[in-house]
Order: structure tokens, then sequence, then C-alpha cells
């Protein structure tokens, strides 16, 4: 199991650092093209001055011209081209080297000029806002440094303090490594985030699939033999989880318990009730006396363990020597008689919901079967949603769509009402369909 932590650890990590490679590389153009607003700014801010040689000042303009144009031409590049991104801080390091290369000439000839200082200060702060790679930038940063120290010595007849020279240069160094420093922290911090965020979503879909193997074991398929009389059953769940089950019994006098529920609400807490539910079923059908007394004593076994939750719930004992159906609710709403002749009546019936009140009323109901009847359970799943034309289609509705379909038998009588039902919907589906079918012969 450690192993399986490890790999699944490892694979978050992985992803998220892809994702946030990502979203460092979308961000690097912007900043990119931040960096080269400034350098247009500096380099083009010289040509709006005129003639700088009146002052005393040695300026070509030609140098700026080309700086401008180069600059305009890799603003260009960056819009037209989506790739550019992964080729920006190379550029952006190109163009770094020809502004310092420039700033320090024109340092050293007008003897550490201001304006010069100043633009060269405002290009290596620049550096510190768009690079992403502190390894990069800091040897970059040293290799400036030692040229400004170069500079500041070798220059003649300085028209500004070389200490102020030397502090501004230095200072803007260091604060572009501390700028980039704490822009990384924020990016690992992001990372951590977004791998505890993954951890997070693995673990839920793990949970949901979890969910999901327990409710399909929760429904019976498959039921067993009894005589004259056929069982079948349609499920059709939710893509997440819901808390439909049905459970059968076999007892020992030939008796077949059927424990058809629907825990409320929906994901892994529903299905974890429907399961305690079915466990409950399990250990009191041999011993319950009749249904109303098997659903009192599920809720007295659930009312102890679970909190917070209800159940609805029909109970039905199947005597197939006598053909007699004996029935109790928990809230369920009516199941429906099919006779013979196609006509639909609901099987009356009344009973508190299964952990709603600290003690459960309810009672016995009893039909006789004839040939030909049918015995059919469903859940809210069935009638409880909106139609196309946004009308709620309700319980009425769905006993009139089974009188539409009782020329119809068995497996092709449910499968086709359930697919009525879904054409109907104006959505996905919200909850669980399910339906148990008796069918006498």
């Amino acid at each position: 199991m450690p192993t399986r932590n490890n790999s699944s650890n490892k694979i978050n990590k992985s992803s998220a650092i892809t994702s946030l490679k990502e979203f460092l590389s979308e961000e690097s153009l912007s900043r990119f093209r931040f960096a080269m607003s400034l350098f247009l700014f500096f380099a083009g801010f010289g040509l709006l001055l005129g003639d700088l040689g009146k002052n005393g000042i040695s300026d070509p303009k030609w140098i700026r011209g080309t700086h401008v144009t180069l600059i305009c031409i890799s603003l260009f590049l960056s819009f037209k081209f989506e790739n550019f991104k992964k080729y920006s801080e190379s550029v952006l390091l190109f163009h770094f080297a020809v502004m310092s290369i420039h700033s320090f000439y024109l340092l050293y000839l007008n003897g550490l000029y201001l304006g010069y200082l100043f633009g060269l200060i405002l290009v290596v702060f620049s550096m510190g806002v768009s690079i992403n790679n502190r390894r990069v930038l800091i040897p970059v940063l040293l290799i400036f440094i030692a040229v400004a120290f170069f500079v500041g010595i070798h220059v003649k007849d300085p028209k500004i303090d070389v200490g102020m020279y030397y502090f501004g240069l230095i200072s803007s160094g260091i604060l572009s490594v501390l700028v980039i420093g704490f822009r990384m922290r924020t990016f690992e911090t992001l990372l951590e985030a977004d791998v505890q965020m993954e951890k997070f979503q693995i673990n839920i879909e793990e949970e949901l699939s979890i969910a999901q193997k327990t409710q399909k074991s929760l429904v019976d398929l498959e039921f067993p033999e009894a005589g004259n009389i056929r069982i079948y059953s349609y499920f059709k769940p939710l893509e997440s989880v819901g808390g439909d089950l049905i459970k059968t019994n076999l007892g020992k006098e030939g008796e077949l318990d059927f424990f058809f529920a629907d825990a409320a609400g929906h994901g892994v807490s529903a299905a974890m009730v429907s399961a305690m539910a079915v466990m409950a079923f399990k250990s009191v059908a041999p011993v319950a006396e009749s249904p109303s007394k098997g659903l009192t004593l599920i809720h007295e076994s659930l009312m102890t363990m679970i909190g917070g939750f209800f159940i609805t719930a029909v109970y039905m004992r199947l005597d197939r020597e006598k053909k007699s159906l004996t029935y109790s609710y928990a809230g369920h709403h009516p199941a429906v008689l099919i006779k013979s002749d196609g006509s639909v009546q609901e099987l009356t019936g009344k009973g508190t919901v299964l952990l709603a009140l600290p003690k459960l009323f309810n009672k016995d109901y009893e039909i006789l079967l004839e040939s030909g009847d049918r015995v059919l359970l469903f859940s809210d799943g069935m009638f409880e949603f909106y139609e196309r034309e946004k009308d709620f289609f309700g319980y009425e509705a769905f006993l009139d769509l089974i009188r539409d379909y009782t020329s119809l038998s068995g497996r092709v009588f449910l499968d086709s009402l359930g697919e009525a039902v879904l054409g109907l919907h104006s959505s996905e589906l919200k909850d669980d369909m399910t339906m148990l079918l008796l069918e006498v012969l």
C-alpha cells in the first residue's frame, strides 16, 4: 500500500509541475512584453530628445535606432507566433546584454551621466520581474556587476559620485534577485497547492469508484426461483453515486422477502447508508415475523449507527404457494398493481420514514395475486424530474406512462418504460432510476 501512495504522489507532483510550467510559460510571455516595453521606452526616449551632442553628451542615434528596431521585431514576433514563448527568456537575455553593453558604453563616454544610470537600473530591475530562472539570472548579474566595476574604475571625469554609481547598480541587482526569489516562492506555494488539489481529486475519484462498485452490489439483478412468478429488476444509476437498493432473502419456509429502498441524497455517504441498510436487512429478514416487523428491526438497528440521514423503503414478503403478497411502507410512495386487463392501481398503505423519528409507525397490508398480475415498485427517480418542456413530470404522469406499456411484459416492459422516462428528461439524470417487477404467469 505505501508503494502505491508513493507512486501516486510522484504522479501528482509531476502533473502539478507540468501544469505550473505551462502557467509560467504563459506568464513569461506577458512579462517578456512588459520588459520589452521598458526597453523600448528607454531606447526610444533618447531619439525624442533631439541632438544630445549640443549638451556635450555622446549618444549615437544609429545605435538607439538599431535597438528600437530589434525590440519592435521581437515584440511583433511574440504576438505573431504561438511557439515564441519557448524562446522568450533567451531573447530577453539577448536584449538585456545588448542594452547593458550600450548603457555601459554611454556611461563610460559621458562620465557616468545620471540619466543613463537611471535607465540601466530600470533595465536591471525589469530582468528580476521577467526572468523565471534564478540560476540563469544570478550569473548574468554577477557579470553585469563586474563590468559595472570595470567601467566605474576606468571612467574619466565622472559627473556623479562613483560610490552612488556603484550603489545604484548593485542595489538594483540585489533587488532583482529578491524579486525573482519572492516570485518563485509564490510559484512554489502554488505548486504545493496544485499538488494537494490533485491528491484531493484523486482521492475523491477513488472513493467514488469504490462507492459505485458498492452500489452496484446493492441492487439484485438475479433472483431465486419463485415457481410461476417471474422477477425482474431495472437499474439506471447516476454517473456519480446514488442510494437506491434492491435486496432479496429466501426464507427457510420458502417465503421470499424483498427490501426496496432509497437512501436520501447522493454520493459516497448515500451509498454507505444503503450498504448499512442492506446489512441490517440481511440480519433481520430470517427472524422478522412480518414486513412491518422487519422494517422496525431495520430502523432500530440503524438508529444507533446513522444520524442525519433517512431512508424510504418498501418491505414485501411473497408466499409463493399461496400467491399472497404482504407489504409494509416506510415513507415510500405506493407501488402499483397491474392487472391482466391492463388496469393500473396503487397498492395503498402508509408508514413513517426510516430514521426520521425515534419510533417507526407502520403496518402490514396483504393482497392475493392472480394469474396475469404484475406488481411494480419504482424509485422516485422514475418520476421526479422536469420534462423537456420544463414541466414537472410527477407520480400521476408516471402511472399514465405505465398504462401505455402494459401490453409489454417482463424485461421488455421494464426496459421500454426506462427508455421512455429517459427520453422525457430535460437534462442529465439527477437521481437513480430503479424498478422491481413481480409477474405472475
